[in-house]
């Protein structure tokens, strides 16, 4: 008896490890690299800006001696004084006096001592990011005016997709995807990449990722492309076996299903001083596939019209057998006129007298 609940008890212990395991992503992050900062093309900065934004592995608020900010006159580069506050997962290095128009700095950020050590333990550093990064960052002429963007949805595509989904890992099915991107005014299109994007899907965040264990930097999605995202529905029988654990552990996928959706993409700079939201975009995500046109028939090939009135055919000329001298009738009168002199000439002949010349 003893042996039998002893059994049982592994068994259930065993279990509960097994769907465990499957629960859980085996995540292995690296946390070192010097991160980088959030600038426009050209490392441009705007001059209404807080300060140089910055996101990385690890916090830098509290760690000032892992940044060091110099300004560039000439050939001098002249230490600025800054301080470090987070905001919304994002540090901003913040000099003690104001941006103005012109101006050229050098950022360098270092990874931290722990990031350093554990470097060390990776059997491939070079695939590592750097553990310092120094970037030159120029501020813009004009300040940053965020008043108005829109909405682009490129063609829908009927494609497989990966998802991370509750109880495990990630999730495989077929899906109706369409692909969104911000149109930004063109005098903000060089600032792309210094703004953040979140998206709206029904009015809820839609933060997607292809697993539990990718993460993306803030104000970004995982499309990889700045201000662009990948919204689907669910077209394809779903994993029983997730569909199983999440109903098991009381969880539900909110997996969107096909029909028409809003989209909205909240656009804003890095230090939260401007936010706008674009205009919703009405996306129909459907499970059948595009409609093929019928080819069409081809048509007859037609004669080309005649140029003008076609002439009859002449009949065949009659085959003339030897030569023919002059006319028809001349000939016959020529032969008749041969005929009668030479009967006359034989009648002489007979009668003893010789033809007259």
């Amino acid at each position: 008896m003893r042996l039998m609940r002893t059994v049982l008890l592994l068994g259930v212990a065993l279990t509960i490890f097994a769907e465990a395991e499957a629960r859980a992503c085996s995540c292995g992050r690296a946390l070192v690299g010097a991160g980088r900062l959030y600038l426009g093309a050209g490392g441009l900065l705007p001059p209404d800006a807080a300060g140089f934004p910055w996101t990385g592995p690890e916090p830098l608020a509290g760690a000032d001696d892992r940044v060091k900010v110099a300004r560039i006159e000439g050939k001098r580069r002249v230490p600025v004084k800054f301080t470090i506050a987070r905001h919304d997962g994002i540090d901003i290095i913040t000099p003690a006096q104001k941006f103005a128009p012109g101006q050229v700095f050098e950022v360098t950020v270092r990874e931290s001592a722990r990031a350093s050590e554990s470097r060390q333990h990776y059997t491939d550093p070079s695939s590592l990011p750097p553990a310092e990064l120094t970037t030159r960052v120029t501020i813009a002429a004009a300040p940053l005016r965020l008043t108005q963007a829109s909405l682009r949805a490129g063609p829908q595509a009927h494609e497989g997709v990966n998802v991370a989904a509750p109880a495990s890992c990630s999730e495989s099915f077929a899906a109706a995807k369409v692909s969104v991107r911000v149109v930004l005014p063109p005098e903000l299109e060089p600032l792309r990449d210094y703004l953040l994007y979140m998206t709206h899907f029904d009015g809820r965040t839609w933060d997607r990722r292809p697993n539990l264990c990718k993460s993306f930097d803030p104000g970004r999605t995982w499309t990889g492309e700045t201000g662009t995202d990948m919204v689907f529905a669910v077209c394809g029988p779903r994993d029983e076996d997730a569909v199983r654990r999440m109903e098991r552990y009381g969880e539900r996928s909110d997996f969107p299903e096909p029909g028409r959706h809003s989209i909205e993409v909240v656009v804003s700079t890095p230090d939260g001083s401007q936010t706008i939201t674009t205009p919703a975009l009405s996306v129909d995500l459907s499970c059948a596939p595009p409609e093929v046109s019928p080819a069409q028939p081809t048509a007859p090939l037609e004669a080309p019209a005649p140029s003008g009135p076609i002439a009859p055919a002449e009949p065949p000329e009659s085959p003339v057998l030897g030569c023919a001298v002059g006319e028809p009738g001349t000939a016959w009168l020529l032969g008749a006129a041969w005929w009668l002199r030479r009967r006359r000439a034989r009648r002489a002949r007979s009668a003893g007298c010789s033809a007259p010349p």
